[in-house]
């Protein structure tokens, strides 16, 4: 027998499509017990908004059952991992008396999985082989839904879970060249063109109201997590990924409003965190979130804005446009955005989040699949991404957004794979397709970054720097632009200025390993060795391992010996075989020194002239110094961005030899 709909307490049942037999035959067994319970395959009626209404059950019911099987374990993804996501964080607003969290283990799948949140791991499980249903459990879930059996379920999981039905066996896991060469292509990351998924350094959750209400992160700052690919095909993994990058990208534009960047929203696809955890990690006060669905040139996209620090729901909404129509969407998912957290849009902001775009279905897919496949980085890759835009551009010439994406490319290729006698050409076509984005869309402050970068690589350093200013003009809250601006302004000797940006850039892209890589080499260039040695630790913690490099030389400058023999040992980076044939021959080393320095030569022939530079300087020997400094310069190496602030080269910095290229290159005052 129901209660009646005043009173009558519900439970909702989460499972992955290849339980669903079990988990229907366990919502029968509990219906005819006369327990209420949402189940989506018999629930859901033609013309319901299926997305929206799911959250609106989890939201409103009063036990959240979980599925636990070798098949959730073994999907990275599916439509149960945001169900899971969304009863974790209405968890969070319980007491710890409440119990609403109730996994069940219908095989063998272990309660210490790492595949399930961290939540589930803290609550009692059950364990129902094959989802047979006894009469313990539903006297277990009666009890729950009355309020008189939270003890159960909710204490912290100290012993096994418990078994409602025959015991089964456990199943556990078994967890068994030149700097400035390398400085442009971290700035490049910041870009886009290097982006990776980084690991997350795990905190502690939160798990009640007070400690949320302590949490106190910037007025109008926003977190766009990757919408889920609802198509029901994984190939269209890149075009949910893609429109958020768009709907992330609109928003950064809007003044008054702080977004986190992509790499850090990015870096929670597929984690299990929750609301409160995500919030605090990218310290953001709001997160949008939701998914997408496609069908020929139909989208569907279900989008909910969250209180970080309540955990409330301040606007969901369902939309169903024409992929030609998807700039109209984003402006007014923007609008709606902004309302709800009260930012006053100035200007014409429209067309500012329109800028650039197309238009055009075809081509926009184009560049979503661009953009998908350059995130390999490899040679192929990154030739398939410039076609693929191309075919976009041919499809609209009015496609700024995609030039600037071709440009991104072929510097990509230019600095990444290009030889010499290739390198200059294919920066000359970067440049021509960045300027023609600009002609097409000048507002674009991510722009003139792009073309800033192309024009520091060609030596151009003049013009550079005013398009930096102009990209920092427009973009002031556009993480990418204040990296790669700071490591620039750390390039010219504004190490104050750069040291200020650095902190902004990794304020707005708080887990980016990219963006702590390419701060510490702004930081080592800026002179602040100690900030650039903390930045490059942070930046190892979260994965980047090319940051040892810029640590180890960080550590030399700072005097530390031992540990930077430590950090160097063995050598897996050419800046750290640098570091080393220094640092023996301060130590009187000195057949260890010639001999790191024998090997960075016979790894790299003249590419690496002006390491050479570096360590002869270092050595004592002017002359020879001098000799690969100008060697450096007849081979028009990119490092020589760096000799204004290189201390390495500070022993040459006042023979007439240097200065005479130094003033060549026409570096601005």
């Amino acid at each position: 027998m129901r209660m009646s709909s005043e009173s009558r307490k519900i439970a909702f049942i989460s499972y992955a499509s290849e339980d669903r037999t079990i988990a229907l035959k366990m919502c029968e067994a509990l219906r005819r017990a006369g327990i209420e319970v949402w189940f989506d395959q018999s629930e859901l009626r033609g013309g319901d908004a299926w997305d929206a209404r799911i959250r609106r059950q989890i939201k409103t019911c009063d036990l959240f059952i979980a599925l636990v099987s070798e098949n959730t374990h073994a999907r990275e993804e599916g439509y149960f991992r945001l169900e899971w996501k969304l009863a974790v964080d209405r968890s969070h607003l319980m007491t710890q008396r409440r119990a609403f969290l109730l996994p069940v283990a219908i095989d063998s799948s272990s309660e210490n999985d790492e595949h399930v949140p961290d939540r589930f791991r803290e609550v009692q499980w059950v364990r129902l082989p094959h989802g047979d249903v006894s009469d313990a459990f539903i006297e277990l879930v009666k009890g729950i839904l009355n309020g008189a059996a939270q003890e159960i379920v909710q204490t912290a999981r100290a012993t096994p879970a418990v078994a409602l039905a025959p015991a089964a066996r456990s199943r556990r896991s078994v967890i068994p060249v030149a700097i400035a060469v390398i400085v442009v292509a971290a700035l490049a990351a910041g870009l886009g063109l290097y982006r990776r998924h980084s690991p997350v350094a795990a905190l502690q959750p939160v798990d009640s109201i007070p400690e949320r209400l302590g949490f106190k992160p910037p007025e109008h700052s926003i977190a766009v997590l990757p919408f889920a690919n609802m198509s029901g095909d994984s190939s269209q993994e890149y075009f949910s990924d893609g429109l958020t990058e768009e709907l992330l990208d609109s928003l950064s534009r809007l003044e008054g409003l702080l977004v986190a960047a992509r790499t850090s929203s990015f870096s929670f696809k597929n984690k299990p965190d929750s609301v409160a955890e995500i919030a605090r990690k990218l310290n953001v006060g709001a997160l949008l979130e939701g998914s997408v669905r496609r069908q020929g040139t139909r989208v569907r996209i279900s989008a909910q804005l969250i209180d970080a620090v309540t955990g409330f729901e301040l606007w969901s909404q369902t939309y169903d446009r024409e992929l030609k129509d998807i700039l109209k969407l984003q402006v007014e998912i923007a609008s709606t955005v902004t309302q709800s957290l009260r930012v006053k849009l100035t200007g014409e902001w429209s067309k500012t989040i329109e800028a650039g775009g197309t238009q055009n279905p075809e081509a926009l897919d184009l560049s979503l699949k661009a953009s998908q496949v350059s995130l390999k980085s490899d040679k192929d890759s990154i030739l398939e991404s410039i076609a693929l835009l191309t075919k976009a551009t041919q499809l609209d010439p009015a496609f700024a957004d995609a030039y600037q994406m071709r440009a991104d490319q072929k510097l990509h290729m230019a600095i990444g794979f290009d030889s010499e006698q290739n390198l200059r050409k294919r920066l000359a076509e970067a440049r021509l397709d960045i300027e023609h984005a600009i002609r097409l869309a000048p507002q674009r402050g991510r722009y003139f970054s792009s073309y800033a970068i192309i024009l520091a690589q060609s030596t151009d350093y003049r013009n550079a720097r005013q398009q930096f200013i102009k990209a920092q003009e427009l973009a002031p809250n556009d993480a990418s632009v204040m990296v790669a601006a700071a490591g620039f302004r750390a390039l010219m000797g504004d190490s104050d200025e750069a040291a200020s940006m650095v902190r902004h850039g990794i304020q707005l892209d708080p887990v980016s390993s990219g963006g702590y890589l390419a701060g510490s080499g702004a930081l080592y260039n800026a002179g602040r060795y100690a900030q650039a040695l903390e930045t490059a630790d942070h930046a190892l913690s979260l994965g980047e391992e090319e940051a040892a490099a810029f640590r180890c030389q960080a550590l030399l400058m700072l005097g530390k010996i031992n540990e930077t023999l430590s950090a160097c040992t063995p050598p897996k980076h050419f800046l750290q075989q640098v570091t080393l044939a220094v640092l023996f021959h301060r130590l009187e080393r000195q057949s260890e020194a010639q001999a790191m320095l024998d090997r960075l030569k016979s790894e790299n022939g003249d590419a690496a002239a002006l390491q050479y530079a570096e360590v002869f300087a270092q050595w004592g020997d002017k002359s020879q110094a001098l000799h690969w400094f100008e060697r450096a310069h007849e081979l028009h190496d990119p490092g020589l961005i760096a000799i204004k602030v290189d201390p390495l080269l500070d022993p040459i910095r006042r023979e007439p030899r240097f200065q005479s290229i130094l003033h060549s290159l026409n570096f601005p005052d």
